[in-house]
């Protein structure tokens, strides 16, 4: 049972009397969920799902459309671990960039035919002569359900094409 902290909200989730509602365990006290209105028109577009002070995900409505188009999914350590974001603006999480220990991209995932599998993976690179640039290394093509793909794209540091390798 939850406890929303708010003088008298409103059932809808448009709520012009605060910019943020948070919501708390009944049992606990540890804080569950805080609701954010980011630009105060009157509309929840953020929601941060939380276990005790410990961020677990934020959910975001940047369209306020009611679809979530960007998850931020957070570590143990409340270290940003992945984006997620919606290809094609459904509110279906498909696309996942993963940072660096220095915050630069990683790694992006793919869920390209939406069944729930990883089927694309692209890696990055340090960009050369740039301490913060990134590059296209490695695409990962048909990615089967134990995360081992059918072919791999190599890229050059300067972007150009290297070669394919046939995995399967």
């Amino acid at each position: 049972i939850a406890l929303t902290v708010a003088c008298n909200p409103p059932q809808s989730p448009k709520r012009t009397e605060t910019a943020a509602v948070a919501e708390y365990d009944a049992k606990t006290g540890q804080l569950r969920r805080i609701d954010i209105d980011q630009n105060k028109n009157g509309t929840m577009d953020t929601f941060g799902y939380w276990d005790g002070a410990r961020l677990v995900r934020a959910e975001i409505d940047a369209d306020e459309n009611g679809r979530i188009e960007r998850w931020e999914h957070y570590s143990e350590a409340n270290a940003l671990e992945r984006v997620g974001t919606s290809s094609k603006g459904d509110g279906v999480e498909d696309r996942w960039s993963y940072p660096d220990a220095a915050g630069l991209l990683l790694k992006e995932e793919h869920d390209t035919d939406r069944d729930g599998v990883v089927d694309k993976r692209d890696t990055y690179a340090a960009e050369p002569g740039s301490s913060a640039g990134r590059v296209l290394a490695v695409v990962e093509l048909g990615i089967d359900k134990t995360g081992k793909p059918e072919r791999r794209l190599y890229y050059k540091p300067d972007g150009g094409f290297d070669k394919v390798e046939v995995v399967k």
